[in-house]
């Protein structure tokens, strides 16, 4: 007799569109659920986000009722996990803890039941979560067979649950079966019925996504319309007397734990692959797919840390949430602790087969209630003090300079190219600076002859990479035959060094505001010459969502300096009908009219050239590589001779209204 525990994982991510989730609901959850539902005798578990939870309080109240009717029948165990699905390694041990206890109690208030597992969302897996995992009354995981592999056990060894333990404090481990996460629902299902046949005794465990029953691209007309699940669970019935279902809670009590085992930083094979750089990732793949069987498992990529260093972006946001975390647990405020939490969401931090980090409403749902975080604290705490702040927040071994006031949060890196990293505004909620750069990935080799446009993208198949990270207030010297089509698509010649430059920092704050001024000695080629020149910005933050920067460029050399001078600026409006492709000359002000963001203003205090041009990312999602817009690239532009000894000056006002 063998046991068969099929485990079913849900989950949307913390900003993802109302009509995705419908979708997602009836097209999956919802006829998954009615399936089972007249399968009494067929036993399962399931895996709910909070985000979904959350979802269907509000909108399918009867399908709760019908999970928990399955419940009380002893057909269905509710699994516990981070209440928004954080990557539970990568956050704070106390928001660990308060994200599975806020599970557990939402668990055990609605279904009434106290959960033993947990789910790990994209297994992902470090040595120290049994500690966590123990903390808060759980007793099992699982995770993919292949961190059991790696370790050297052998497939047929994994049927049972193990034991391991951190600080004497112990959990056991399943292993997922990878075989059966092919198998279903993609081959026929008796084809299932025969691999489980195979084995004699012990647990098989098939955990997956949810979304593969109905969601995915051709699975729902496989799944319902051809009525595969129907089908396999007739089947399951049939053949009982050899198969039988089981909860993983049930399994626990019946069978011992096999061994003790230690299990290294992990999770499944594809997405080790995924967090590798672009070109070591394509290697990995073909390693992988050409390896022996026998050695695959052996066959080591990254862990969901590298995606932080993948994806600068990323590790931007993941610090600034470890930054308000730390401020909201020092206050203990729930309302912002509650924030952070959903700012933890994993969904947008990382980038494989899905958008991911590419996603600009996953990423901005992130920033979103990040800034409701901190809007609460500096109300609550700040006693209305200008805040100013130098912290290396980035984790990078360069100090950052922050400012926030009672409207907006401001990041400049002083360290690189005096830039500033984020404006954000607090209502509603938006960073202006949430752009991912355009950058090689391991499938782009492939992707250009079969792109789509989401986001506001056309269908354009080219490929185009950024040199340096998209931030407002860069400095470029751009060489004289420098055209806005030659900028937009990185060709053109950079004739100083300030773009990637270290500036000096000055600052100085008051009640009301502060002043913040970076200067960089630095060098400008000009026919094939060296020359000085020093560029100083001053910044001015005072109340209210707006910023003026007062540029003097300086020419201490002996030579006069013929300069072609833009200061980049990025918006990430919503679409980039907002921000498209134009040049324009004699410009002293512009509005950009986005009407689901709102309103920004510039002003240049002299006439100026201005370049537009929109930052589309080529990425990966469950529809195949589409393009999507990021964001906007906005940039005066001024051509000036600066003699020897004299200076040139300009300044740029840049306000947020709500339009």
């Amino acid at each position: 007799m063998i046991n068969f525990s099929l485990v079913i994982h849900n989950h949307q991510p913390v900003g993802n569109f109302d009509g995705v989730i419908r979708e997602a609901f009836e097209k999956s959850y919802k006829p998954f659920a009615d399936a089972l539902y007249g399968f009494p005798d067929i036993r399962f578990c399931m895996h709910f986000s909070g985000i979904l939870y959350d979802w269907l309080e509000k909108n399918e109240r009867g399908y709760l009722k019908k999970l928990g009717e399955m419940v009380s029948r002893g057909q269905l165990e509710i699994l516990s996990g981070g209440y928004y699905e954080p990557i539970l390694s990568v956050i704070p041990e106390k928001d660990r803890i308060a994200q599975i206890k806020k599970m557990n109690s939402y668990i055990e208030r609605t279904f009434g039941t106290r959960p033993e597992g947990i789910w790990l969302a994209e297994r992902v897996w470090e040595p120290d979560l049994p500690q966590t995992i123990y903390d808060c009354g759980l007793k099992y995981a699982l995770l993919d067979d292949a961190h059991f592999m790696s370790v050297g056990l052998k497939e047929e060894e994994l049927n049972g649950p193990f034991i391991t333990e951190y600080n004497s404090k112990t959990i056991h481990v399943f292993a997922i079966n990878h075989n059966l996460r092919y198998l279903i629902p993609f081959k026929e299902p008796h084809k299932t019925i025969e691999y489980l046949s195979g084995f004699e005794k012990g647990v098989l465990i098939m955990a997956d996504d949810g979304e593969k029953f109905g969601l995915w691209p051709k699975t729902h007309k496989l799944v319902y319309g051809e009525k595969w699940l129907e089908n396999f669970l007739h089947l399951l019935r049939k053949n009982s007397g050899g198969i039988k279902t089981e909860k993983l809670s049930d399994s626990l009590k019946k069978a011992p734990a096999k061994n003790v085992i230690y299990l290294p930083t992990a999770s499944y094979h594809e997405l080790s692959q995924w967090a590798l750089p672009a070109e070591m990732s394509g290697k990995l793949q073909a390693v992988w797919k050409n390896a022996e069987p026998g050695l695959k498992n052996f066959l080591k990529g990254g862990f969901f840390r590298n995606f932080f260093s993948k994806y600068p972006e990323s590790n931007f946001m993941h610090k600034k949430m470890l930054y308000a975390s730390e401020k909201a647990n020092r206050f203990n405020d729930s309302r912002a602790l509650d924030f952070i939490y959903k700012a933890q969401c994993n969904c947008g931090y990382w980038h494989g087969v899905f958008g991911g980090v590419y996603l600009p409403h996953i990423r901005m749902a992130v920033y979103e209630n990040l800034l409701k975080a901190q809007d609460i604290i500096f109300r609550n705490y700040s006693k209305g003090k200008f805040l100013l702040e130098e912290k290396d927040l980035d984790c990078d071994g360069r100090e950052e300079l922050l400012a926030e006031n009672e409207k907006a949060c401001f990041v400049f890196s002083p360290k690189k190219g005096g830039a500033l990293a984020e404006w954000s505004v607090k209502d509603p909620g938006i960073n202006f600076n949430s752009i991912v750069n355009r950058r090689r990935e391991a499938y782009h080799g492939t992707a250009s002859s079969d792109i789509g446009g989401s986001a506001g993208g056309g269908s354009s198949g080219e490929l185009i990479y950024d040199w340096h990270s998209r931030n407002g207030l860069l400095d470029h010297f751009l060489h004289p035959d420098t055209t806005l089509e030659k900028f937009y698509r990185s060709s053109y010649g950079e004739q100083g060094d300030f773009v990637l430059g270290e500036y000096e920092l000055e600052k100085f704050s008051d009640r009301g505001g502060a002043r913040i001024k970076m200067s960089r000695d630095g060098q400008l080629w000009q026919d094939g010459k060296t020359l000085p020149l020093r560029v100083e910005k001053e910044i001015l933050l005072s109340g209210g969502a707006k910023w003026e920067a007062r540029y003097e460029i300086k020419n201490p050399g002996p030579a006069a300096a013929k300069i072609f001078f833009g200061a980049e600026l990025v918006f990430a409006f919503s679409n980039k009908s907002v921000a498209d492709m134009s040049a324009a000359e004699n410009v002293t002000e512009c509005v950009f009219k986005d009407p689901a963001r709102g309103k920004i203003k510039l002003k240049f205090d002299r006439k100026t050239g201005l370049w537009i041009f929109p930052i589309e990312t080529i990425s990966n999602s469950e529809c195949g590589v589409e393009k999507t817009y990021q964001g906007s690239v906005i940039m005066p532009v001024l051509k000036a001779e600066i003699k020897s000894g004299e200076s040139l000056r300009f300044s740029i006002e840049a306000e947020y209204s709500h339009g």
